[in-house]
């Protein structure tokens, strides 16, 4: 039986791991990946030259609204193709799921690699599904669901799903060394899935080391909680920092665990090989203990001042917004004591009520309403009103194009250590965007950084601000091509000065040509020290090296 298996990502440059793992399982097995963007008539044309007579995809709430529409318009096409979905998405309602869409045969539920590689043996050999545990499907006007599929406690029988270089996807690569959780947080599914199994360290190894040697930009560990067990973290930290090349590593870690001696070996990786993405959540302890979250927050918040100071890696960390029992001002004195941290990202996520996970059955508890359908978004809860929600959909998408985008990263190095709070800056920030019509439509950045300077100006020493985004513009553009809100004249033998300061210049950047080089001059000589804003009051230019980003001054 031809099985075709496929998956709709969330953007192209993300892959989907399950189908790869499942694929191992029959080297005739081919795979389609698409995005939740492309047209759906054109994704099932090409998936119809496959020739597919069964056809699995990869279910989440990202996916499962664009994947059911595909389904349904392949199963018109040619209703003699067998559809699965296996996934999260399905895993917990897939007798509902078999019910509801009669262009569905099959639900894999939970974990799918053995559950796949028996329903498709069966299929191919007339055999009985009965005997598939984790099988869920149609006999006739039935639905049968087969017993649960017990948890796969020896990973190493899974197959790589990079066995090839070919098999590499020129995107995210992503990668998985444990499952499970050591943790019970109520809003994840990972919080059922008690305990944490590893694959074999010396598989580990080879395997990152295939990534390595193949050039492979990044990988993204799936892991929930990679320091879960620390000697198996450092031994894997150990090992990348011995062999590391160009391959950068990504990381979700639980940050008030890391003790000295791992920080002591972070300190000493390479810059930018790992990055990390630490979930805060909140900082609230009776919130913390709603959602059933343990964490010393200043022993998370002293870990990652010193993984800032090394200066060696990317730190993202993540606030939720409708948390159970968490107010307004709850939330914003959570993001302040974030950004006190001076993280590289702070990522605004919204409650999601996930089926299957412990919160699920605690909505009327806290009095949450949430989105019906996908992706299952708080929309009110008993201590957060349906507007204050609003407020922090607003500020969440300019803190992202704003701050977390690094468009304007003097600006901001500036500014925000003067202010009172981090959070209050940008909710007024976005109510004044709302009145320019930031959220009707979208502008350039040309435009973005004029709207900046317009509500800066009037709190903010005007000539500063003024200094500071011209220096972000370039940095970001790249072109001397500057908007006239921040033009200046150029004093008639500014390139005659450029030429005489060229050995100056060729003594920081080896090589460089005045063709490769944007340079301007500034009434205030501004510069970053440690991430403090210094100000000299001396005529300078500044000087951007458009090969590599960085920026210099030169004192006339």
């Amino acid at each position: 039986m031809k099985c075709v298996l496929a998956a709709l990502n969330s953007k192209y440059i993300h892959s989907n791991l399950a189908i790869r793992y499942l694929k191992q399982y029959d080297e005739k097995i081919e795979t389609f990946e698409g995005t939740i963007n492309d047209n759906i008539l054109n994704m099932a044309y090409k998936i119809l030259e496959l020739s597919p007579e069964l056809l699995g995809f990869s279910c989440y709430i990202w996916n499962i609204e664009e994947t059911i529409k595909l389904c349904s318009t392949i199963k018109k096409m040619d209703g003699r193709i067998k559809i699965f979905l296996g996934g999260p998405e399905v895993s917990f309602n897939g007798e509902d799921i078999l019910k509801k869409y009669d262009f569905i045969d099959y639900i894999i539920a939970g974990e799918g690699e053995l559950t796949f590689s028996e329903f498709i043996k069966a299929l191919n050999e007339n055999k009985s599904l009965y005997e598939v545990d984790g099988l869920i499907f149609k006999e006739g006007n039935n639905i049968i669901k087969n017993q649960e599929r017990k948890s796969i406690m020896d990973l190493n029988i899974i197959p790589f799903p990079y066995k090839d270089k070919d098999e590499i996807p020129d995107k995210i690569v992503y990668y998985e060394a444990a499952r499970g959780c050591p943790f019970g947080c109520s809003y994840c599914l990972s919080s059922i899935d008690k305990g944490i199994r590893h694959l074999s360290i010396e598989r580990v190894k080879k395997e990152l080391k295939f990534f390595i040697d193949n050039d492979v930009k990044l990988v993204k560990f799936v892991d929930r909680t990679f320091n879960g067990n620390k000697k198996f973290a450092m031994e894997i930290w150990s090992f990348l920092i011995e062999n590391h090349k160009n391959t950068k590593f990504h990381f979700e870690l639980a940050g008030d665990i890391l003790d000295d001696e791992e920080l002591e070996l972070l300190s000493k990786a390479p810059a930018g090989l790992f990055q990390f993405e630490i979930g805060v959540q909140t900082t609230n302890p009776s919130i913390l203990k709603n959602i059933n979250r343990k964490m010393d927050f200043e022993k998370l918040k002293q870990n990652i001042i010193r993984i800032e100071r090394f200066g060696n890696i990317h730190c993202h960390l993540d606030v939720i917004a409708g948390l159970p029992g968490e107010n307004m001002d709850s939330f914003i004195k959570s993001f302040d004591m974030c950004m006190e941290m001076k993280p590289d990202v702070l990522q605004l996520g919204f409650l999601k009520i996930l089926k299957g996970s412990p919160i699920y059955n605690e909505t009327d508890k806290y009095g949450i309403k949430y989105l019906d359908y996908p992706p299952y978004q708080v929309l009110s809860t008993n201590t957060m009103s349906y507007d204050e929600l609003k407020i922090l959909i607003m500020v969440e998408k300019v803190f992202e194009e704003y701050y977390n985008s690094h468009l304007f990263e003097y600006t901001f190095s500036y500014v925000l250590p003067m202010v009172k709070s981090d959070f209050v800056f940008f909710k007024d920030f976005s109510y004044f965007l709302k009145q320019k019509g930031y959220f009707d439509k979208s502008f350039s950045f040309s435009k973005k950084t004029e709207f900046l300077y317009e509500f800066l100006k009037s709190s903010f020493n005007e000539i500063i601000i003024k200094e500071l985004l011209l220096h972000d513009y370039i940095k970001t553009t790249r072109r001397s091509n500057i908007p006239n809100f921040l033009r200046r004249d150029y004093p008639p033998n500014i390139k005659t000065i450029v030429k005489g300061k060229m050995d100056e210049i060729k003594c920081i950047w080896n090589d460089i040509d005045i063709k490769d080089i944007i340079y301007i001059p500034v009434k205030l000589r501004v510069h970053i020290e440690e991430g403090n804003i210094k100000i000299d009051m001396k005529d300078a230019i500044s000087i951007f090296n458009m090969k590599t980003g960085n920026h210099i001054y030169i004192n006339i």
